[in-house]
């Protein structure tokens, strides 16, 4: 894999993230005055679930593509035997 991929692709993953994480407290500090959480409503639960299940999928690709790297890595610095 490129390393400028791999950048792109985790430069994106954040990106998700930090959307995700936005509109989640948005959907606590929204209601703030009163006990009400706005996560269960559409306009928030439907972009939560969009956007959490990019970021859930994007953090495992790039945790299987680190153990892969870190494999294929170690092994270009083995002795030949």
């Amino acid at each position: 894999m490129k390393r400028n991929l791999l950048v792109t692709l985790i430069f994106l993953t954040q990106g998700i993230g930090t959307i995700f994480f936005a509109l989640f407290i948005a959907s606590y500090a929204l209601a703030l005055p009163s006990n009400r959480v706005l996560h269960g409503e559409p306009i928030f639960r439907i972009p939560l679930s969009i956007f959490g299940g990019l970021f859930l999928a994007l953090v495992t690709l790039l945790l299987l593509l680190s153990f892969r790297w870190k494999t294929k890595a170690q092994s270009d610095h083995l002795p030949n035997e």
